[in-house]
């Protein structure tokens, strides 16, 4: 099947190959233009900085193995805004290119870009950290010393949610020469966007663009006609450093050596911009890895921020209530012995070095297969399959444990309907201080929280570690898609594929809703439509456009006895919407599915739309007897829970009504009116 990764695949491996072709390899010195180490101590990420926490802990000479090991010739290092240690390395006498990556301000856009950056004193270092607030500034003292700059990851900025016009790169080609063509933390399709773009550039072009924003590019170029392409890992970490960067091309490299050092070479060799990149296909996969061992440093590493540094923090306000998530989560993991024994074991995995003997001994049975992938990640650095797989054995020790708990639990047995109310207002957080102080292991009619919970913690925050890392690396690499999608369509290259993912619990049902919905599958299996059904079941089997997962697990609840609620891998659909290459997502019940779409909303910045079939407020009042104030409460979570999603289809004018209301208060751009089911067939075969 010809996918969009595959024909991505094919085109950079025969790019490369033909890149490797235009020079001598005599000539070439192999150097990783983009790493970092424990220096890069101030993040650019929002909740980084309010959380306190460097951006990675790994030492200089841990970096500077592993560049030596994958066999780079000339070294550098390009922390954030400081040379820091490369001038370490340099006084130690060790032959380094002087670098780093500066974070830059494009005023006339507001807009942040990082900037790698070669060769410079510490005196000018001092003085590109004044400038870097207004990039053309920046760009023209650097052109003036012949400091050769390099635009990393071109196409991920830093503006929020802001999508940048053409007009930005338009200027950024007139005042840049070369372009990071190849980011070891990038997906191949941002990677050849690159590429396509550079190479749609011509002299004509340059001068058509000089003339119309009126910038003369030799202020901030030495050959602005001559747009160059480089590669390199931006390792954090230190295991990826090397395996991603430039071949620069210095003509009698033998002979050159004799009497000039390689980073002196280098920097010669990145003013004349005479470079190739080199790296592989990719899509999250390093990223995740990253942000695995990220994760587990941070957990080994984390330190309460304090409650005023957030709350007085310039950030936002989501970003602040997900900085109180993300401690809380952290300070839970660092209670629980066996889970940090695994993050501990787990981080050194990755850096390569097995467990201990004494580990292996004491290691229970049931968690022996999680070790044993653990090896398997220092031994032979399976990443990505051992790391599938010690999730798939955390998820099934999970749901195995929480069945037992389910099947033993009294008052789970006990539960009714008219508990439910109770539990609604429970969800309420006090705003007395002094009410936290209380000690509250069950509530007021016997539910025995902590005795529940008892026995979960280590599988449910491993798997929790692992998915996070998941959603966090796709969070960050398709963050822009919406402008990737517009830039591609711009160049006429590369297009995403347009396929709906369509979530739901209620399939295989005896009621209105499965009916429906089986009939939609039956009309999109005939037309061929670009929607796919994924439902959760022990009893249905694939077909044409629908994806049965197996659930880990299935138990009934007290709020909807009718329809067992079944939960399925997380991780599993998180690669499957990546693999299938979909790029939106549509829901129709509330339940787990529509967690697991709004998780892929925001992991992968796609388009969510949602089909109100169910009245909870009617159920609330007519079935569940609430009163007035637990109503309320339930209406602003379905606002919360709703508001989230892009587009609502409603079934019936109250609906629409309501919806768009002062108990509400969504934009009637948000909510459709549809008579039927069978217009949302139509609706989405027209949107895609």
């Amino acid at each position: 099947m010809n996918t969009l990764q595959s024909e991505l695949k094919y085109a950079l491996d025969h790019y490369l190959v033909e890149q490797f072709e235009k020079y001598p390899r005599e000539n070439l010195l192999k150097i990783d233009l983009h790493c970092h180490d424990c220096n890069s101590d101030e993040p650019d990420e929002l909740l980084g900085r309010i959380l306190n926490v460097p951006e990675t802990w790994i030492p200089t000479y841990k970096v500077v193995e592993e560049l030596h090991k994958n066999g780079c010739e000339v070294l550098t290092i390009t922390n954030h805004n400081n040379a820091r240690s490369c001038y370490a390395l340099q006084e130690a006498s060790t032959d380094v290119l002087t670098a780093a990556e500066f974070s830059c301000w494009v005023p006339d856009f507001n807009m942040g870009i990082h900037v790698l950056t070669y060769g410079f004193t510490p005196q000018q270092e001092k003085l590109l950290n004044e400038l870097r607030k207004d990039i053309y500034n920046f760009q023209e003292y650097a052109c003036a010393n012949q400091i050769p700059t390099i635009w990393a990851h071109p196409l991920y900025h830093y503006a929020g949610s802001k999508m940048p016009p053409m007009e930005f790169f338009d200027k950024m080609l007139l005042i840049f020469e070369r372009f990071e063509m190849i980011n070891g933390q990038r997906d191949t399709w941002q990677n050849m966007l690159v590429k396509e773009w550079i190479d749609s550039v011509t002299p004509a072009k340059i001068t058509a663009l000089s003339e119309k924003y009126k910038i003369d590019p030799k202020r901030y170029c030495l050959n602005p006609y001559k747009k160059s392409l480089s590669g390199g890992s931006d390792s954090h970490m230190g295991f990826f450093a090397g395996l991603t960067g430039s071949y620069l091309y210095v003509p009698d490299l033998q002979k050159r050596l004799l009497t000039t050092s390689k980073s002196q070479l280098a920097l010669e060799a990145l003013r004349r911009g005479d470079m190739i990149p080199f790296g592989s296909h990719q899509n999250t996969e390093k990223l995740t890895i990253s942000f695995l061992d990220y994760v587990c440093q941070i957990a080994i590493n984390h330190k309460d921020p304090g409650l005023m540094r957030i709350m007085l923090h310039k950030g936002d306000t989501s970003s602040k209530l997900l900085a109180m998530l993300v401690t809380n989560a952290f300070a839970e993991a660092q209670r629980h012995r066996v889970t940090m024994s695994f993050i501990h074991v787990f981080h050194n995995a990755l850096l390569g070095q097995s467990p201990s003997f004494l580990k292996k001994l004491i290691v229970t049975s049931a968690y022996k297969p999680v070790f044993d992938d653990v090896v398997k990640i220092a031994k032979a650095k399976d990443y990505y399959n051992s790391i599938y797989s010690i999730n798939r054995h955390l998820n099934e020790l999970l749901s195995l444990r929480l069945a037992q708990k389910l099947s033993k639990s009294k008052w789970i047995k006990q539960l009714e309907l008219s508990d439910v109310e109770e539990i609604i207002s429970q969800l309420e957080l006090p705003s007395n201080i002094r009410a936290y102080t209380k000690k509250r292991s069950k509530t007021a009619n016997g539910i025995d929280v902590n005795g529940f919970l008892d026995g979960l913690p280590f599988p449910f925050l491993g798997s929790l570690l692992l998915l996070s890392a998941h959603f966090t690396s796709a969070r960050v690499m398709f963050n822009n898609r919406p402008f990737l999608k517009d830039f591609s369509s711009h160049l006429g290259k590369y297009r995403h594929p347009q396929r709906a993912l369509w979530l739901t619990d209620t399939f295989e049902e005896n009621n209105d809703v499965s009916s429906a919905l089986q009939a939609i599958h039956r009309e999109i299996k005939h037309r061929n439509l670009p929607i796919d059904l994924l439902v959760c079941s022990n009893t249905l089997k694939n077909d044409d456009h629908l994806i049965v997962m197996k659930p880990l697990c299935e138990f009934q609840i007290a709020l909807y006895p009718d329809l067992p609620l079944r939960i399925p891998n997380f991780l599993e659909l998180h690669h499957l919407f990546h693999e299938r290459e979909y790029d939106r997502v549509i829901c129709s019940t509330e339940g787990v599915m529509g967690a697991l779409g709004l998780y892929l909303k925001y992991a992968y910045s796609v388009p969510a739309s949602f089909f109100v079939h169910h009245d909870w407020m009617a159920y609330c009042r007519n079935v569940l007897n609430f009163d007035s104030r637990n109503q309320s409460r339930v209406r602003r979570f379905l606002r919360l829970y709703y508001g989230a999603f892009d587009h609502l289809f409603v079934f019936n004018k109250e609906q629409y009504k309501w919806f768009t209301s002062n108990d509400m208060n969504f934009d009637q751009g948000k909510v459709c009116h549809i008579p039927d089911w069978s217009v949302a067939v139509n609706t989405f075969d027209q949107s895609t």
